[in-house]
């Protein structure tokens, strides 16, 4: 099993749309990776901690049983799923691919 992790880094003066990411652009992510084995989507919010911001606004996980798996379906919709990016923010995320053990 495979996780790609989406990390969005805080940055002081830069918007992320947290509405928009749950409701428009994962539903449409889901739904154009789905046929290439998407298992489980999820969408995780950072709180601040003592005070001070968290390292990352949003971190975004999808699970796949294989990563060729993820790579055919971006092969083919990525272009779309990245071209929504200014919808919802101005940062530039990283993308992290993990094997579960």
């Amino acid at each position: 099993m495979y996780r790609v992790t989406i990390l969005y880094p805080h940055e002081e003066g830069k918007r992320f749309d947290l509405d928009y990411y749950v409701h428009k652009h994962m539903p449409m992510v889901t739904s154009l990776l789905g046929p290439f084995g998407l298992k489980s989507a999820e969408v995780a919010e950072g709180l601040p901690r003592n005070g001070a911001p968290p390292p990352f606004v949003v971190m975004a996980s999808m699970t796949f049983d294989a990563i060729e798996d993820f790579q055919r379906g971006m092969a083919q919709h990525g272009r779309e799923i990245n071209a929504d990016l200014p919808h919802y923010t101005d940062l530039k995320p990283t993308v992290q691919i993990s094997r579960i053990r």
